[in-house]
């Protein structure tokens, strides 16, 4: 999980999240600030680079 604070360019690595044995990722982080979540996967032998991102507004 990688976070950049809004008003900001550069991510940050918050949490490394290793995947089950299916597959899947589970993780949870506390917002503290408004910004930008992003997950990356790097990608394997058989899947390929994947991100996806969420804005959040701390309140």
């Amino acid at each position: 999980m990688l976070f950049k604070k809004a008003g900001t360019s550069t991510y940050s690595t918050v949490k490394t999240v290793k995947t089950s044995s299916s597959g899947y990722a589970k993780t949870a982080v506390t917002a503290s600030a408004d910004g930008t979540w992003r997950y990356h996967y790097a990608g394997n032998s058989t899947s390929s680079v994947a991100d996806a991102y969420d804005y959040v507004d701390v309140r």
